[in-house]
């Protein structure tokens, strides 16, 4: 699927989930509210009343898990971690709704898809550091002037940053207790050192050390002018 039809799909996916996850809330309240004080399995009363719902949010979630485990791509990132962000937004009405045993099934998958995401989108950034550092586009900038690599590179860079939130509570799944912060300037560190250590080879494309010595100069000046005004 392409990335734009993939984003509108998860956007989709993201108001659907929502809208389910509500309307269960309000069978469980209503349900536990008709039979509170009753000696009867108000669970599985639940359970069969919100059927409905809970096939819905069993496709929704099977849906999410399909869009996790499928081909990566550094684009796909930023649809990772939108998903993991209304799930984890939802965490805490899914482990009310499914409480009991009768729909334990449903909270081990939605805590599970949670995960699963995390997992991903974690190892995309590694695939990411990995993708740049070893990138052999053969584009030639003849006068020295910034790679295509370097924008593209730097693009993804900001537009991490507009989900700083939603990694720190990502890098908080693999590291409890540890700030948060320092391990998204870690990352991003590592994805600029990938960067610069691409453009050296890339440099060596120059037969003229003045236009070579151009070349890493423009490029690190438009790395630090975008780190400047993004960090």
């Amino acid at each position: 699927m392409q990335s734009d039809a993939l984003e509108a799909k998860i956007g989709k996916w993201t108001k659907y989930l929502q809208i389910t996850v509500k309307l269960l809330a309000g069978e469980r309240k209503i349900c536990d509210e008709v039979f509170e004080g009753i000696s009867f399995n108000k669970d599985q009363c639940f359970t069969e009343l919100a059927r409905t719902g809970v096939a819905v949010a069993k496709t929704l979630l099977s849906f999410g898990d399909a869009v996790a485990k499928s081909k990566r791509s550094s684009e796909k990132l930023f649809v990772l971690l939108d998903m993991y962000e209304v799930m984890h937004e939802v965490r805490s009405e899914v482990e009310v709704i499914f409480q009991d045993s009768f729909c334990s099934e449903m909270r081990e998958a939605a805590l599970g898809l949670m995960k699963l995401l995390a997992q991903t989108a974690h190892e995309m950034f590694v695939d990411f550091e990995e993708l740049v550092e070893k990138d052999t586009s053969k584009t030639n900038v003849h006068d020295g002037t910034v790679h295509p690599l370097t924008i593209r590179v730097i693009n993804h860079v900001k537009f991490l940053f507009d989900y700083q939130s939603t990694l720190k509570l990502l890098f908080q799944e693999f590291e409890t207790g540890s700030d948060t912060e320092s391990q998204l300037a870690v990352v991003l560190t590592k994805i600029m050192q990938a960067l610069q250590n691409n453009l050296d080879g890339k440099s060596n494309q120059y037969k003229d050390p003045a236009l070579m010595s151009i070349f890493l100069a423009n490029n690190i000046h438009y790395m630090i002018r975008s780190q400047a005004y993004t960090w």
